[in-house]
């Protein structure tokens, strides 16, 4: 029987000043969104064909799920999804860190820091090919001696400005005046009018007889280990004079440093570009995994896009008549407008994209909505069979807008750390995955480390533990600490953790985390198939948190929401929580924290006291060390962070820090599933005959998948497409993942009932 469904949908694109955008109070949206299946639900009556047309709009919110917005934001103020809105100007921040080879500030002057007295003036040039802004910030890298009472003196283009010491005019701020002998970010307001197009000259110096401020300094030997393509342009000079001469050669302490200053400028203003990247659509049958035999499929996307002068929104589409987005079937990337009109046979499925542009960074062109006018022929042969399928669970197949690069899991240094620390005999007879977890984490803990900072090799890490006499198994060093805390700097008890996580095949990851008015903390987060999450876990103190009324380990994103929901107001560096409210406020949380097989309290390491470091998180976007050990931060850990390959997270209470440029709000960039199987049941010509196409997302290398039709036993395939005969009533199919590990992924399971 032949069906004509007509759906229509309406997209909106708009063009906001920042002024309209930046700076408004924060207002409730309550945007009802209407997912695609419940849309078709509605259009079908007893099976006959819609005789009228239906519309729906669909909104910024509905389309910002499940999409990569890439250098773009979803603004829930105004339900608009825009470009960013900061920009960060520097060139340091590739080599930002303790250099090699040298010693840490906090044993008095060195080479790589630059001490602020009477006479020595230091120039940052930086280079902007367009002044326009709202505001704008100098940011730099350093510290004030202990109990100093000295301004800190600006000159940008001539014009003068003065920074207080933190003691005067920011008694609040205790991370500057508590914590002198850590390096800090600091934030200085400028008037974005003195700004010039091309160089800009930035001059910092103090009229104290003696070093009251310290600058640190990018080493020029360590762009190498930060980025492929950076390089020192050389725009850090130094007087010691006055600023009568100047060296760009002679730099820090000892007047023997090549590189650059960790100076910055931050600028409220749009970004010049962006792209939107919407998932696959069915506009048929949605997030049905039954997708019924269609015929004649034609499509005509309507944008309603305004382009005010200097600004541009340029939209595509592609189809595929495979659920797999981008498989074979799939074609290219074509440009639309609002009077294209597509003739798509059976060729269903679709993406779109935008790429948003301005040359105004004072303009923002915003996507509002999408919206689509779609008709098709059903040709379904199991219309009379009341075929329906009902999903128990099915894989997600989401891309981050910043793709995550994993490492090889059949890397030969896996291999060499895996069997020179003899893992498998720590985790053999482990019941669960979660076990083989729990007695890694337990290993890391107290396996002799070599502290090695300028490594991302986990065989660098660890020490070779001497084999026990007689029990053939590691001997670690000691069963426990004299409390719970490692003795090394947490970035390394973590790194062989995540080391030998990856050696036995599961995914886990690198993080640090701090809030204002704390120092930083290094963590893990490893995907758990049995759980189809990530968790968080912590080597330095053997323990992860865990939600106290489900026992279900938190990841760090799920904890750190529970902390923003208890904060009083906004963290931002001039009043930090930490310093004082965050002891009192933790206590409260209700949060979990794990005990395990240990002497000491976790309090005694410290456990609750971490919570108030959770503010502020970043992850590297990659764990594949071994197979590209650069770029990477220098010495992470030693210093305040500042390397520009980090994705960084913030929300509405804990607030973009201007110290970086790669920011994002949105779980789905931080929290992609790992080992999904998405299973999709397409009809064929045959009744009950249904075609089983599986999607899946595997990182690290596949060993195919585990398939258990009905009752039968779980069985081995490398085909992702096979052709499945229902029986009369119900069927049931699973589908789980395997990686070149063995490791098995989370079941997806579908049931299917035919009644012939």
């Amino acid at each position: 029987m032949r069906k004509n469904i007509k759906l229509i949908l309406v997209l909106g694109i708009a063009c906001l000043p920042i002024h309209s955008i930046l700076g408004q109070p924060a207002t409730e949206t309550n945007t009802e969104y209407l997912a695609l299946h419940d849309i078709k639900a509605k259009l079908r009556i007893k099976n006959r064909p819609l005789l009228d047309p239906f519309e729906h709009k669909t909104d910024a919110a509905g389309i910002e799920k499940g999409a990569q917005l890439i250098q773009l934001k979803y603004d829930r103020t105004q339900n608009i999804i825009r470009l960013q809105e900061t920009e960060l100007i520097e060139d340091d921040a590739p080599a930002a860190g303790l250099p090699e080879g040298y010693k840490t500030y906090t044993k008095g002057p060195v080479e790589w820091v630059e001490d602020l007295r009477k006479g020595i003036v230091i120039k940052k040039v930086l280079f902007l090919d367009n002044t326009a802004s709202s505001a704008a910030r100098i940011v730099f890298k350093g510290m004030e001696v202990k109990g100093n009472k000295e301004p800190l003196h600006f000159s940008i283009n001539g014009e003068k400005l003065i920074r207080p010491a933190s003691i005067i005019a920011y008694p609040q701020a205790r991370q500057y005046i508590d914590m002198g002998a850590i390096d800090r970010w600091y934030y200085v307001d400028l008037p974005s009018s003195k700004l010039r197009k091309g160089n800009n000259e930035l001059l910092i110096w103090t009229e104290s007889d003696s070093t009251s401020w310290r600058v640190l300094i990018a080493h020029i030997n360590e762009f190498k280990r930060g980025s492929l393509t950076r390089t020192s342009p050389n725009r850090s000079m130094k007087s010691s004079n006055g600023g009568r001469t100047w060296s760009d050669k002679r730099l820090g302490a000892m007047d023997n440093i090549d590189g650059e200053y960790s100076i910055r400028l931050s600028l409220d203003r749009y970004l010049n570009s962006g792209e939107y990247y919407s998932p696959m659509i069915d506009l048929i049958d949605g997030e049905n995994p039954l997708k019924r035999a269609v015929a004649n499929f034609k499509l005509k996307i309507r944008p309603d896009v305004i382009r005010p002068q200097q600004t541009s929104v340029k939209t595509f589409v592609r189809f595929g008549s495979s659920p797999v987005m981008g498989d074979q079937s799939w074609s290219e990337w074509k440009a639309f407008n609002p009077e294209s009109e597509f003739d798509l046979k059976d060729q269903r499925f679709f993406q779109w994209k935008a790429i948003l542009e301005t040359s105004d960074p004072l303009q923002s062109p915003a996507i509002k909505g999408i919206s689509f006018a779609a008709t098709w022929d059903e040709h379904s042969i199991n219309q009379n069979s009341g075929i329906k399928a009902h999903t128990v669970n099915n894989g997600k197949i989401i891309l981050p807008s910043y793709p995550f690069s994993y490492e090889n899991l059949n890397h030969l240094d896996l291999k060499k750390y895996r069997e020179s620390h003899q893992l498998d005999k720590i985790v053999k007879g482990a019941a669960s995955e979660f076990e083989v977890m729990m007695r890694l984490l337990n290993w890391a803990y107290r396996v002799p480390l070599t502290s090695n900072a300028y490594s991302w090799n986990w065989n660098d890490v660890t020490r070779t533990p001497i084999i026990a006499e007689g029990t053939g198994m590691p001997q670690l060093n000691g069963p426990f600490f004299k409390g719970r805390r490692m003795v090394e700097m947490c970035l390394y008890p973590n790194q062989a953790l995540i080391g030998a996580l990856l050696s036995l095949g599961y995914q886990a990851r690198h993080i640090n985390i701090h809030s204002e008015g704390e120092s930083g903390h290094e963590v893990t987060e490893v995907w758990s198939n049995e759980l189809n999450k990530w968790i968080y876990m912590d080597a330095t103190r053997d323990y992860y948190y865990y939600d106290p009324e489900t026992g279900i380990p938190f990841n760090l994103l799920e904890i750190h929401n529970i902390l923003a929901a208890k904060m009083p107001r906004k963290e931002d560096w001039k009043n930090p929580f930490a310093t004082e409210i965050g002891e009192e406020l933790v206590k409260g949380l209700p949060v979990g924290q794990r005990q395990g097989n240990n002497p000491f309290s976790i309090q005694e390491g410290g456990g609750t006291h971490i919570l108030e470091i959770m503010g502020h998180f970043r992850i590297i976007p990659r764990n594949d060390f071994l197979s590209n050990p650069l770029p990477v931060p220098v010495h992470t850990g030693d210093t305040m962070w500042g390397w520009d390959g980090f994705l960084n997270w913030y929300d509405e209470i804990f607030l973009k820090r201007d110290e970086y440029q790669r920011y994002s709000d949105r779980a789905s960039d931080f929290y992609q599933p790992l080992n999904q199987a998405k299973v999709s049941l397409l009809e064929t010509d045959k009744s009950g005959v249904l075609k089983v196409v599986v999607d899946s997302f595997i990182p690290g290398g596949a060993d195919g998948l585990l398939v258990k039709v009905n009752e039968d036993n779980w069985e081995s395939q490398n085909q992702t497409v096979w052709n499945w005969q229902l029986l009369a009533g119900l069927n049931t199919i699973r589908v789980r993942t395997k990686n070149t590990r063995g490791i098995l992924g989370p079941v997806s399971e579908l049931q299917v009932r035919y009644n012939p």
